[in-house]
């Protein structure tokens, strides 16, 4: 029987917490037995013994059991400081020790007197002690202390009594609450464990399992009590959200190992940095965090900013390369107005965005001028996670002509969003802020389906063509939901492409490659969008089968008037054709290109000179009227 190993010193307030959260359940309870306990005692020996001790005593001890029982209760609704409830725990231990000594010692006062009802006298101790000694179990020394000061003496006197039956009811007493203190041994330790168990999940709920660094919701929690105390106290608090640019291109080419490396050694530069700092945290990918406080708006932060800039532009050691990379770093501070945590994160998240959006390798501080572009980001933010009713997303189509037929091979959906307060938003936007904001499932859905549903109608020898971002991408549900529409609409799903980007390649790789092998397993064709924009485009030919290649509309831009983009066109349609992969040009925007385009062997052509996008009414038409023709 013994007690659990003693705790870390930063876990002694978690225990602390957790005695004085039972202590509020039970000890009113305490009270409660010994003041019923009490009056039938005194009721019972009341006549036989002394009015001292019938009525004197038992009345002192009541007022207290009363005073204390209400203190008690008044402490239950509170939330008290670490150092109150220390103060709390101490005091009760004294008071339980003194209250228990003032007890043994009354009770061997009336075993003294030989009454009828002696053996009550022994119950007596014995149930007021048991319930006492339970009700503190959260406190072993309090629970010890009971037993010592209240049973001991009595069990003292009933054992040298020479009497047979109360040495008899010694020996019972003596082992009841040996079994006693073993139940509060074993209560307290389930106590510690349960606290130490506790504390292992908040540490994994609340840290970064990469990088030692505490997560989102730690630095989020963090953020609030420090902005709360801040307005009280007149201090200014200011966060510094920090993205590192070109990580995911890293990540992807070297592999998520080196990408991991690259964090850890960019947490530990932040600690470095930041020592001064409330908390450094990482929020997710390559999106670190502080938070700084002081006394009042202080060039600290500027220092503190400027120097992460630098420290990330110092080049990462991999095991067998360097590599260099950069930090974008937005910085906002609370205001009296509105210094709610989820204002400050906004508000750095947008100055972070005007960085990123400038190049990166900077850092910027939130202005008000940025003010509108956050008010637009919130409304389109909470409009898009509304479900009653969902954000009426329009489809519109864009036809896409076969450079041989001279007719429409299929039709691209478009997504249009004409937002009530905001009118029309531009599709790169919302989608971009749908991704951040987990709301692209829902989303994607709801643009699957309506294009899936408008194309049944169709002539079956037009095809449908829909982007799919990034985030859908590496969602393993995409695929099922994909397939669904096409089964509940009665669509073909050979007559499907989904169209990707680079940029969504790049996000997970892996998972985006067993993501289009699945649809190509089903009869879904798919595309690579917007081929020769990026920097990686002849990796995912090799890496992906794709069905077809789209060239970025601003490769079509200068072939009439230039060479060399001719030159470059056309060996992009020469490597699509040695890959099996039929070639679309985007943009096309006057006759000549169209002409030169179909010279140079590109199968298919889209664009405004053929036609802009049109209404899902006027694409059923053309649809129909194709038919009627052929």
């Amino acid at each position: 029987m013994r007690l659990t190993a003693k705790l870390p010193s930063q876990l002694i307030p978690d225990l602390q917490a957790e005695q004085f959260r039972n202590l509020c359940k039970q000890v009113p309870t305490l009270y409660g037995v010994l003041l019923i306990n009490t009056i039938v005692l005194c009721y019972s020996v009341y006549g036989a013994v002394p009015v001292l001790l019938s009525v004197v005593v038992p009345g002192i001890f009541l007022s207290l059991v009363v005073v204390r029982a209400t203190i008690w209760l008044a402490r239950k609704d509170v939330s008290p400081s670490e150092e109150r409830i220390t103060q709390y725990l101490q005091s009760t231990t004294v008071i339980a020790g003194v209250v228990s000594m003032g007890l043994g010692v009354w009770s061997v006062a009336l075993l003294q007197w030989e009454v009828g009802d002696t053996p009550f006298v022994t119950l007596f101790i014995a149930f007021g002690a048991i319930a006492c000694t339970y009700c503190l179990s959260s406190l072993p020394k309090a629970a010890f202390a009971t037993v010592i000061f209240s049973v001991t003496p009595v069990i003292f006197v009933l054992l040298t009594s020479g009497v047979h039956m109360k040495i008899a009811a010694g020996v019972n007493l003596l082992l009841i609450f040996l079994l006693v203190l073993r139940l509060v041994v074993h209560q307290y330790n389930h106590l510690v464990e349960s606290v130490t168990s506790r504390s292992q999940v908040k540490a994994l709920a609340y840290s970064d399992s990469l990088t030692g660094l505490p997560n989102r919701r730690a630095f989020t929690e963090c953020l609030e009590q420090t902005v709360d105390s801040a307005s009280k106290n007149a201090k200014t608090v200011a966060v510094a959200l920090i993205d590192l640019d070109g990580f995911k291109a890293i990540n992807d080419t070297f592999g998520h190992a080196s990408g991991d490396d690259v964090l850890i050694q960019a947490g530990v530069r932040l600690q470095k940095i930041c020592q001064d700092c409330q908390m450094v945290a990482r929020l997710g990918g390559d999106e670190f965090a502080v938070l700084m406080v002081a006394d009042e708006a202080s060039e600290k932060f500027d220092d503190t900013g400027n120097r992460i800039v630098q420290e990330m532009s110092r080049p990462f050691s991999l095991s067998d390369s360097n590599l260099r990379l950069s930090a974008s770093v937005g910085l906002a501070s609370h205001s009296l107005h509105d210094s709610s945590a989820l204002a400050v994160m906004s508000r750095a998240d947008v100055a972070l965005y005007e960085v990123k959006n400038h190049g990166g390798k900077a850092m910027s501080w939130f202005l008000p001028t940025m003010a509108v572009r956050l008010k637009r980001r919130i409304i389109i933010e909470q409009s898009l996670r509304e479900t009653n009713p969902a954000p009426t997303i329009e489809v519109v189509f864009q036809p896409i002509f076969d450079v041989q037929t001279k007719k429409i091979a299929c039709f691209e959906a478009l997504a249009r969003w004409n937002q009530p307060q905001l009118g029309p938003i531009p599709p790169l936007e919302f989608i971009e802020i749908a991704e951040q904001t987990d709301s692209i499932a829902a989303l994607s859905e709801q643009i699957f389906d309506a294009a899936i549903r408008e194309a049944t109608g169709w002539d079956p020898a037009i095809g449908l063509s829909i982007n799919l971002s990034g985030v859908d991408l590496s969602r393993a549900s995409t695929p099922l939901m994909i397939l669904s529409l096409c089964n509940r609409h009665g669509f073909d799903p050979r007559r499907l492409e989904v169209e990707v980007t680079e940029t969504s390649l790049l996000s997970d790789f892996d998972t985006a490659r067993e993501q289009l092998d699945l649809l190509r397993k089903t009869g879904i064709r798919v595309a690579l969008d917007d081929f020769g924009s990026g920097f990686a485009c002849i990796t995912y030919l090799q890496q992906i089968k794709f069905d077809r290649v789209k060239i970025d509309g601003e490769l079509i831009a200068d072939i009439i008037h230039s060479r060399d983009a001719r030159r470059l066109v056309q060996g992009i349609i020469q490597l699509c054709s040695a890959i099996g992969a039929p070639s679309t040009a985007e943009k096309v925007e006057c006759k000549d290109q169209v002409a030169v385009l179909g010279g140079l062997g590109c199968d298919r052509l889209q664009g405004y000179y053929l036609s802009p996008p049109i209404t899902k009414d006027k694409a059923q038409e053309l649809a129909n009227s194709q038919k009627l023709a052929a």
